[in-house]
């Protein structure tokens, strides 16, 4: 056997050599490190307001590592759950709440456009059911791979909960990475844990907030005298007003004629073309000639001659008189225009 004969024999059994090193040096992981998670926003909202419906989404990378690439870091697919908790907002997880002190919010998160599936977790028996995302990662050349991603969920926060005060209102809460993979297979796999292997994994926050503003409605009735005699006097009827303001809110209410006066003193005018009439009137918070006048010197932190209030979120009525104080003018239907002021 020549010299040479014996160097390639040589070099041949030591490259087979170097494929018998313990199978603890060809190890193989995968790693889906902690997520990022957008905030939640509802933004400014009152009782007013209707469903509000926003969107977030989860940002996440998964890198499957192996020591000699592609002979020894075959396709791994990947089911990376995602645990949702309830929130700091409240313990309950539907629906979740939104806080501020002892005042809540109700709200909710889906996993799907269509708010059908709730974003829950594997911990939690009333919604057990976790963001599941499937990853695959290819064989690779390098020593590792990676993939990225951005999955989207969804947020409903139903509209007209009246009993909420003005406030910002928030809820931090935690998701817990779990899950599973395998490797040389071509097909995804369908849950947590559906994978051979545990993943290793981690954990992410994110807040949900949203505020409620001060807000008022005001609905209103006519006040009708109808058909009186030229020689009535003091002649009074009534109506009311609903107003309608943010829980805890205080407002303050005036009532402005037509012709502007703070003192609710208006005037009526004909509907007859040349009927140069007009019919005096008062406005007034009790009844009778007498009533508590009622105009327009309220403002937003005094009552002034109007009426105050404290809003519930729920309609509170107002009772309004008007006194006419004779009625010798001519025969015609008089009216006026009254603008309720609500100030908060």
């Amino acid at each position: 056997m020549s010299n040479h004969f014996k160097r390639m024999m040589l070099f041949v059994l030591l490259l087979l050599g170097s494929v018998s090193l313990p199978s603890s040096a060809l190890a193989q992981s995968v790693n889906c490190p902690n997520p990022t998670i957008a905030n939640v926003q509802f933004g400014t909202i009152d009782f007013a307001t209707g469903t509000v419906n926003v969107s977030g989404s989860v940002a996440w990378s998964c890198t499957s590592t192996g020591i000699l690439g592609l002979i020894l870091s075959p396709q791994a697919n990947i089911a990376m759950c995602l645990n949702l908790n309830t929130g700091t907002g409240g313990a309950q997880a539907n629906p979740r709440l939104l806080s501020s002190g002892s005042n809540t919010l109700n709200y909710q998160i889906y996993t799907n456009a269509g708010d059908s599936q709730i974003w829950g977790s594997t911990a939690t028996p009333t919604t057990p059911t976790p963001l599941l995302i499937p990853v695959s990662i290819p064989a690779g050349l390098l020593f590792s791979t990676t993939v990225n991603g951005n999955t989207p969920f969804y947020a409903q926060l139903p509209g007209t909960q009246t009993s909420a005060p003005a406030s910002t209102y928030n809820s931090t809460l935690g998701v817990a990475v779990s899950g599973s993979y395998t490797l040389n297979a071509n097909t995804p796999l369908s849950s947590c844990s559906s994978g051979t292997t545990v993943l290793n994994t981690g954990s992410a926050t994110f807040v949900t907030s949203a505020t409620v503003q001060k807000f008022c409605l005001v609905t209103t009735n006519n006040v009708n005298f109808g058909a009186i005699p030229s020689t009535a006097v003091n002649t009074t009827a009534s109506s009311s007003i609903n107003v309608t303001c943010t829980n805890g809110t205080p407002y303050f209410v005036g009532l402005s004629p037509s012709n502007a006066n703070t003192a609710g003193a208006g005037v009526m005018s004909g509907s007859i073309g040349g009927n140069t009439d007009k019919v005096p009137y008062q406005l007034s918070s009790t009844p009778g000639p007498s009533g508590t006048v009622w105009g327009n010197t309220a403002t937003s932190t005094t009552v002034g001659n109007g009426k105050a209030g404290t809003g519930t979120g729920l309609a509170q009525p107002l009772n309004v008189y008007a006194t006419v104080p004779g009625a010798n003018y001519r025969p015609d239907s008089y009216s006026d225009t009254v603008t309720v002021n609500v100030n908060y």
